[in-house]
């Protein structure tokens, strides 16, 4: 065991030992909290003895203080991150953080000037190499294009690998689509590497922070990664999610289905009222209120209960009067529309439909072709 010294919180002083390579001794149960040294957030897990559980854990941090024969075992982490990527993302994220009191140590981009930006935005530094970065945070967040985090990954376990930087450094990037494992280097050279994901389309900065306040993200990774990236949304307040890494595809694809072909099933919309003779200017004005009727149910009732419609009711002359229609004036959307109101039987059959009136539906879409 390491003797670390006092750390100043607030009006008091504890003095701790702390294990530098964040292993646990002790007795008891653990707890954890997280306490604010002026601009510096410290996560101490602690492990007390029964005696010291009996006493109740309540009572107010600074008399611990007093404590000579406290059994008290922990790690602190010092959170300064710094991010790889000042695009919309990274400084976006870095905003957030900043806004949360997170202390931001700054940016490195290929792109000067960008780092710059994202530096004065959040009241941090620029920085010129990966090497400078990584010597001033304890966390590196990866915001760059899928395609060059495995560049990342070679740069940064070169400069491990030469003992440039320390591998005791903590990396997480933030694609969707990739598990942390794609950092395979780093993880190899022991560092601690994950991925979080903020299930959210970014635009400008200032914006996109603000609505990272309402935003779910998803987190996987080795366990010191995890712990780091629950510890940083703990203190933002943020929702997330724990998955595995090989989930991670389907996961991707389950928010490209929500995010990306949404708004194609909008344009395919928006064609079927222009078809109709509805002004374009005119049809999202039209359109919003539905949209917003939808999700709203959606999140109310679910989805199942959420559907209205001739699908739901059983109408089948109307659902066979859209497919004539379509056949006739627009042909190009109907395989759309066949595809989208199967899926939407099987979704009610044997909940909202009967499986007679699921089978009609689906003998309908069958008999019906380009041809008529």
């Amino acid at each position: 065991m390491t003797q670390l010294g006092t750390v100043p919180i607030g009006s008091f002083s504890i003095a701790f030992q702390a294990n530098l390579g964040y292993n646990f001794l002790g007795c008891g149960r653990k707890s954890a909290l997280i306490l604010c040294d002026r601009d510096r957030y410290i996560r101490f897990n602690c492990e007390i003895c029964p005696f010291h559980l009996s006493k109740g854990l309540a009572v107010p941090l600074s008399s611990y203080a007093d404590e000579r024969d406290f059994c008290f075992y922990a790690e602190v982490m010092l959170l300064e991150i710094g991010f790889i990527g000042a695009g919309k993302v990274g400084k976006a994220l870095g905003l957030y953080f900043e806004r949360h009191g997170l202390k931001i140590a700054g940016y490195y981009s290929k792109t000067a000037k960008s780092a710059q930006e994202a530096a004065l935005l959040t009241a941090s530094t620029k920085f010129a190499s990966i090497r400078d970065i990584a010597d001033s945070s304890s966390i590196i967040f990866i915001a760059v294009p899928d395609q060059v985090l495995e560049i990342i990954d070679c740069e940064a376990v070169a400069l491990i690998n030469d003992h440039s930087i320390s591998k005791e450094k903590t990396w997480i990037h933030v694609s969707g689509a990739h598990p942390s494992d794609i950092l395979t280097g780093l993880k190899s050279a022991g560092c601690a590497v994950g991925s979080v994901h903020p299930l959210q389309s970014f635009g400008e900065p200032s914006n996109s922070a603000e609505q990272l306040e309402k935003v779910w993200f998803t987190i996987e990774g080795t366990e010191k990664a995890v712990q780091a990236a629950q510890t940083i949304l703990d203190q933002t307040g943020g929702k997330y999610s724990l998955i595995e890494a090989e989930n991670k595809p389907l996961y991707h694809t389950g928010a490209c289905v929500i995010s990306n072909f949404l708004v194609t099933l909008l344009e395919s919309g928006i064609q079927l009222f222009a078809a109709a003779g509805m002004q374009r200017e005119d049809i999202m004005p039209a359109i919003e209120p539905l949209i917003k009727t939808t999700l709203s149910n959606v999140r109310e009732k679910g989805t199942i209960e959420a559907l209205t419609g001739p699908i739901v009711r059983g109408d089948f002359n109307t659902i066979n009067d859209h497919l004539q229609a379509l056949v006739a004036q627009l042909p190009c959307e109907l395989d759309l529309y066949k595809s989208m109101a199967l899926k939407t039987v099987r979704m009610l059959e044997n909940k909202r439909l009967t499986p007679e009136q699921a089978a009609k539906i689906v003998q309908i879409l069958e008999e019906t072709s380009h041809a008529g």
